[in-house]
């Protein structure tokens, strides 16, 4: 049989596939849909016995596959508590009917009692843990426990999570005082040296009892909404203090953060003011020794044109659209010396990345500082420069109710 060459061949081409088939992993770990949870946000708080607070955030799907208004939630929220957060998660199989799958999972959202204490443990955990993917968004509930926050219907979004995570891009894309941070830039910033992390703060404005009713996606005007409130400020993996919104919009435009946004400058010889919508701005920061000291200069550039007027000007002059471009380099040099000052002398928190940039940059220096950077930090000195372009004036030179 075997001297017959085409009958060998197939022989031997059957033997390698009957060994493939031994490689192939089979479907030992699979799992029905319909046995699934499909969690899409998760909150992690700790209770006054320093246990760990776990809420998820869980799809009713029938709700969610039809357009027809009904009377059940498009979600459902279960909370435990437990010593350890992998505790946690275990037993909220007591709660939920079905098994939690988190491979969706959108939004993070830690309380402020971890927050304060130390969030390294928990992302630990969510990082470790093969089933979860990188993408979601890590935040800090404001004003209210991470349970009342993802207990609220929202309108227009039927998923609250994708809601509060589309808030965060659409902030961050027009008005530049949100920052989407995921598990990976959290960690990789609290583990880099010289830096220290910032996440966008939810808040919660209403009652939130009235949140958790579907009534509260029936009024035109929700009683009860979850909005994006400015940047937490963090001192390596703990919570020290919160950024205000222009605080926030200086923290993007010194990190090349703002997309687009808005500056408004009141008028000088009236009571109106000029606002200018900023459709790009790029950031660079340096470092040079002086004196045996890092001195670190940030050079900001923006690009906008002319939104709206009411103020007695003439936008036909060039000299008036170069005074209206220095007074906007003016305010957001402010703003971005606000901001520093704030985390110099309140915070002590370095997050933006300047001992991470003296590290790089000047290592010889930063080895004589890097176990008292938080001191040093406080007294660096920080030169800013802003050069901003109006592009546009619009159709017209003048307001349009100008006399004359």
């Amino acid at each position: 049989m075997w001297s017959n060459p085409a009958i060998y061949k197939k022989f031997q081409i059957a033997l390698l596939l009957l060994f493939c088939t031994l490689l192939l992993s089979g479907c030992w770990n699979s799992r029905e849909l319909d046995e699934l949870g499909i969690a899409v946000a998760i909150g992690i708080d700790k209770n006054d016995n320093d246990e760990y607070e776990l809420t998820v955030q869980v799809i009713n799907p029938s709700e969610i596959a039809t357009d027809a208004p009904t009377t059940r939630p498009p979600v459902s929220s279960y909370s435990t508590t437990g010593k350890t957060l992998f505790e946690a998660f275990r037993k909220m199989t007591t709660k939920s009917p079905r098994e939690m799958y988190l491979s969706q999972l959108r939004l993070l959202v830690f309380g402020t009692r971890i927050a304060d204490d130390g969030i390294m443990q928990a992302l630990d955990l969510l990082y470790r843990d093969h089933e979860y993917r990188t993408s979601f968004y890590v935040t800090v509930a404001k004003n209210a426990s991470v349970q009342s926050l993802l207990s609220v219907i929202t309108p227009y979004e039927k998923i609250p999570a994708n809601k509060i995570m589309n808030s965060i891009d659409s902030v961050e894309k027009n008005w530049g005082v949100s920052k989407s941070e995921s598990i990976d830039d959290v960690i990789s910033t609290i583990r880099s040296t010289g830096e220290s992390p910032v996440m966008s703060g939810i808040l919660l404005e209403g009652d939130p009892k009235a949140g958790t009713n579907i009534s509260n996606v029936e009024n035109v005007d929700a009683p009860t909404k979850v909005e994006i409130d400015g940047l937490a400020v963090f001192n390596k993996d703990k919570l020290v203090g919160w950024l205000t919104e222009n605080e926030s919009k200086g923290y993007n435009y010194a990190t090349g953060n703002v997309n687009s946004s808005i500056v408004t400058h009141p008028c000088e010889k009236d009571d109106g003011s000029l606002t200018i919508e900023v459709l790009r701005s790029q950031a660079a920061t340096k470092v040079k020794m002086k004196n045996g000291k890092p001195v670190i200069t940030i050079e900001i550039t923006t690009e906008g044109n002319i939104g709206d007027v009411d103020c007695d000007i003439d936008l036909s002059s060039p000299d008036t659209l170069k005074k209206i471009s220095k007074e906007a380099e003016q305010d957001i040099k402010h703003m971005v010396q606000k901001t520093i000052s704030v985390t110099q002398n309140k915070y002590d928190s370095d997050i933006f990345g300047f001992g991470s940039l003296i590290h790089r940059k000047e290592p010889k220096y930063w080895k004589t500082v890097e176990n008292n950077w938080p001191e040093q930090y406080k007294d660096l000195e920080v030169q800013i420069k802003v050069k901003s372009k109006i592009r546009r004036k619009g159709k017209t030179t003048q307001p349009i109710d100008r006399k004359g």
